[in-house]
């Protein structure tokens, strides 16, 4: 259930869940209620994500909800903004911003985040709070059951050092941010592009 307060953040009712991932569900709920929501898009994915939330509760955190669940991902930025690390997505051999399905022992939507970003390039760093943007796009995970991650896509700020693949990323590297590869999946370029003015705006 949810009430729109414009400009700014939705105001939502809380819905009470007796599960263990309460302290999940209430900071994903406030991510989702504070991300950015500039144009009728933006609004409309916003609300139908706090619906979906209000719903399907922890089951919407899970990878085995269809036709879509939440995921978590951050751009990493290098401190001067002006380097980020991508991946290669080994089933879609497209870069990407690392990021996937909430887990176990999450606390927050940023820290799953972090926690992706360290799983996948060996980086750590500073997470900003609110999501940058909420992106849904096709689901690589489990074609013709789950259609869409709905995306909730942080920021992470650290020091460029070399990234160290791992066994689900074995391609790791760091790109300018004004000569991103060819081959990226679609909406990266927009997430860098977000990710550099709110860091630069401070």
């Amino acid at each position: 259930m949810w009430t729109p307060s414009w400009p700014g953040c939705l105001t939502t009712t809380r819905v009470s869940d007796d599960g263990p991932r309460d302290r999940l569900i209430e900071d994903v709920r406030q991510a989702l209620t504070c991300a950015p929501a500039s144009d009728a898009g933006a609004r409309f994915e916003q609300a139908a994500w706090l619906a979906l939330l209000d719903r399907h509760a922890g089951a919407l955190l899970t990878r085995d909800l269809a036709p879509a669940h939440l995921t978590a991902s951050a751009a990493v930025l290098s401190c001067d903004a002006e380097r980020t690390c991508l991946v290669l997505h080994r089933k879609l051999q497209l870069w990407v911003q690392p990021g996937g399905h909430f887990e176990a022992g999450d606390e927050t939507a940023a820290g799953a985040a972090a926690r992706e970003v360290q799983e996948e390039t060996g980086l750590g760093g500073q997470v900003l709070p609110t999501p940058v943007l909420l992106s849904r796009h096709p689901a690589p995970c489990a074609p013709g059951v789950v259609d869409w991650h709905l995306d909730l896509q942080h920021v992470l700020v650290t020091e460029p050092r070399p990234p160290r693949p791992s066994d689900e990323t074995p391609q790791v590297a760091w790109w300018p941010v004004g000569a991103l590869p060819e081959n990226l999946a679609g909406g990266v370029a927009e997430l860098v592009e977000r990710a550099v003015s709110r860091l630069r705006a401070g």
